[in-house]
Formats: C-alpha cells, sequence, structure tokens
C-alpha cells in the first residue's frame, strides 16, 4: 500500500527546478552516476525464459543501505520486432515524445560521434519537470548479427536527479528480439521537496524508478512492434494462479534481488507476482503477515488500521493512508484459514483487489514468499487516477512498486520480529 507514495513525490516535482547540493566534505561510497548496472546476462535471461514467454520480468536488486548504496532496476521482455527496429527507436531521442507519454518534448543540445546531450521537460496537470541527458550508443558490429546493442543514458541534472540508465538489446532471431533497461536514479539530487522524501523513505526511490523503467521498457515495445500490435485484451481476465518458479534456475537471480513478473492482456495488466527469499523460518514471516495491524499502521508511513473483527481465521479491517494530496481509505478482509493467506478489498479505494501469499520453507533459516495480486488504481484518487489515465503503463510499475514494498516490508518485520 504505500505505493502512494510515489504520486505524491511526483507532485512534490512540479515546485521547481532541481537545486544543487551542497558539495560533500566525504565522497560517498556509491554514486547513481558511476555504480555498475549489471543488468540481466544472455545466461539469466535463459534461465528466466519461462517467464520471459508469459510477460515482462523485473529484477529489483538489494542494496547495502549502510553503505548509502542504491538498488539497481533491471526490466527484461520480448519484443516482437527485428532488433534493427528497437534499436534505431533508442537511439533516436527527439521520437520519444511520440510515444512515451512522460517525455513531453525532447530538444537535442549538441550531437558528436556517438553522443547525443539532449533536454527533456514533461507536463501533465500539476507536475512540471526538467532535465538533460547524455545518450552514448555502443552499436553492434554488423559482422556480428548475435552481438548485443548497447545505449546508455546519463542523468546529468534535473527534476529526476542524477544517475543512469542502459539499454542492452539482445538479438532473438530474424524478427524478435530482448530488451533489457537498467536504472538506477538518485532523487536524492532531485528539487528539495523530492530529496527531502527521498532520503525520508528509500523505498520512494526504488518505486519511482522501477515505475519509470517499466513504463520505458514498455512503451518503447509497443512503438517497435507498432507493424505487428499484439492482440487485443479479453474481455475478461483469466483467473490468478500462483507464479511456477524454477529455484535451481533462478537461485543465483534471488541472492541478488526480488524477481517480478506481469501477465499482460493487450495493455491491460492481468496479474503480478513477486518472488523472494526471507532469512527467518516460514513461522516467522507467516506472524508477520497475519498482523492486519501492519498493513495500515507500520508498513505505511501516514497510515493507520483499525480491526472491525476477527473470527475464525477471517479479519476484517478498516485502513487510512492521511497523507496530503493522496488520502485514501477503505476496508480490507484477510483469509488466513488456508495456507495461502488472501486478502481481499471489499470496500474503499482499490476496491475490487485480491493480494495472495504463500510462504515455503526451504532451509533453517530460509523461507521462499510468493505473492500474486491483481488491484486497479483507477479507483483511487484524482491525481493518481489522472497519471494512469495519461501512462497505464506508469500505473503497471507503480502497482509492482508497492508490492515489492509490501514483501520487503514482511522480509524487515519478520527480522525484527
Amino acid at each position: 500500500m504505500r505505493h502512494f507514495l510515489l504520486p505524491c513525490l511526483l507532485v512534490s516535482l512540479c515546485f521547481g527546478p532541481a537545486k544543487a547540493l551542497a558539495e560533500a566534505a566525504v565522497t560517498p561510497a556509491h554514486d547513481a552516476r558511476t555504480d555498475r548496472l549489471e543488468g540481466l546476462s544472455r545466461d539469466d535471461l535463459a534461465r528466466l525464459a519461462p517467464q520471459l514467454a508469459r510477460g515482462p520480468v523485473a529484477l529489483v536488486e538489494f542494496a547495502d543501505d549502510d553503505a548509502d548504496e542504491l538498488p539497481a532496476i533491471n526490466i527484461a521482455l520480448v519484443v516482437h520486432a527485428p532488433k534493427r527496429v528497437l534499436e534505431e527507436l533508442v537511439v533516436d531521442p527527439t521520437a520519444y515524445p511520440k510515444f512515451v507519454p512522460t517525455i513531453s518534448s525532447v530538444d537535442v543540445v549538441e550531437k558528436r560521434g556517438t553522443t547525443i546531450i539532449y533536454d527533456w521537460a514533461f507536463d501533465l496537470a500539476v507536475l512540471r519537470m526538467r532535465g538533460r541527458n547524455v545518450m552514448t550508443i555502443y552499436r553492434a558490429p554488423a559482422e556480428r548479427p548475435d552481438a548485443v546493442t548497447r545505449i546508455t543514458i546519463d542523468s546529468q541534472q534535473g527534476d529526476l536527479g542524477q544517475g543512469r540508465m542502459s539499454f542492452r538489446i539482445h538479438p532473438r532471431d530474424v524478427s524478435s528480439c530482448v530488451l533489457v533497461l537498467s536504472m538506477r536514479l538518485d532523487l536524492r539530487e532531485a528539487n528539495y521537496v523530492a530529496r527531502q522524501m527521498a532520503e525520508a523513505a528509500r523505498s520512494v526511490n526504488r518505486s519511482a524508478n522501477l515505475a519509470l523503467a517499466f513504463s520505458m521498457a514498455l512503451h518503447f515495445r509497443k512503438q517497435a512492434e507498432h507493424a505487428h500490435p499484439a492482440p487485443a485484451a479479453s474481455a475478461a481476465p483469466a483467473g490468478m494462479s500462483e507464479p511456477a518458479v524454477d529455484l535451481r534456475a533462478l537461485a543465483h537471480l534471488l541472492d541478488r534481488g526480488d524477481l517480478v513478473f506481469l501477465e499482460l492482456s493487450g495493455d491491460r495488466l492481468d496479474q503480478l507476482s513477486v518472488v523472494g527469499l526471507i532469512g527467518e523460518q516460514q513461522e516467522k514471516v507467516h506472524k508477520a503477515l497475519r498482523d492486519a495491524r501492519a498493513f495500515g499502521s507500520e508498513l505505511v508511513p501516514g497510515g493507520a488500521a483499525k480491526i472491525v473483527s476477527e473470527k475464525d481465521g477471517v479479519t476484517t479491517f478498516d485502513w487510512t493512508i492521511d497523507l496530503p494530496l493522496v488520502g485514501v481509505s477503505g476496508r480490507m478482509r484477510m483469509d488466513e484459514t488456508k495456507p495461502v493467506v488472501a486478502i481481499d478489498a471489499t470496500a474503499g479505494s482499490l476496491h475490487g483487489g485480491r493480494w495472495l501469499f504463500d510462504v515455503k520453507q526451504l532451509a533453517k533459516r530460509t523461507s521462499l514468499i510468493t505473492a500474486w495480486a491483481r488491484f486497479d488504481f483507477s479507483d483511487s484518487t484524482w491525481l493518481i487516477e489522472k497519471l494512469v489515465e495519461a501512462d497505464p503503463y506508469l500505473g503497471h510499475g507503480m502497482t509492482a512498486a508497492s508490492e515489492i514494498m509490501v514483501v520487503r516490508a514482511l522480509r524487515s518485520r519478520a527480522s525484527d520480529m
């Protein structure tokens, strides 16, 4: 439910251009502008093939908070278009405003060789954002059709702070490829209000990165596939199901971070899943999960929960999030009578949403948490509705960010209990 922090953060960006931070007395151990973006290798993509066949995949990396490190976000998805088609879209920033709703305009400042310096802007309702990026293009050699093309974009300044994006385009066959977008932006280098929020809650920084990365990756895919559009969404989404995961194949990725799987029907998000490891016994994780009050008061800044009833393993509770511009409330029902804990939003914001959680013991002090959900931001606040209406893919990213927040809060809470 902490996803409501993201639109609040986006609103904060309208208060003015980025202000320079005072130079630190000590050089930080980590810097989003220079820290390596590892991305996903060919071997990683091969191991993720079953999930990629169903939809986009994200690896949300862990980071060392004590060392002031920020996590990298890695998105991978199959694009049913030739590698060359996608490549030409990515290397032309002047075309971005035509198909990326979060970019209103691009002005090229300078072009030299394989480098493009450009200013970008985004305007929507009360939101006004500006920035300057530097793109560097590393094209695959023409004589190596199996080689990867890489494009990096360095965010030098602006309302989204400083950091780096990396596009890697892997050839698949003559009519398809795989796009891997890795991103690490430091919002603590953005304007004053955004800096204060990002410093107060590091999860805000991660959520903004995840939402923006999903939006960009999905829009690039849609534009590349313009000549071969995906089938229209069915009248009704299929039933929800627990994602199948081969732990032996994905163990090394789960050591790096949490995995996110999206299942789409056209532009509609039918199901979101998160899989991660928790270094605690199954019962401790279950205990943290079953605490309904934690969903309202401990997992959400500015939130509170009130138990309405508890009977036969079913808990009904009212929740509120009292934040400027994005105050929301509703009622949820938690059913823990089965191994899979189910939470349903029965009234208020996110009405009709459903969240399912399964916890399995893997070793003495290791559990696997699997969470899958379906909920819609269109039944929320005016601001969130406007953002999602302008860019549904941004809404998919916000949904993914909220589920990651819940899983990571459960991991932290289980460890602290």
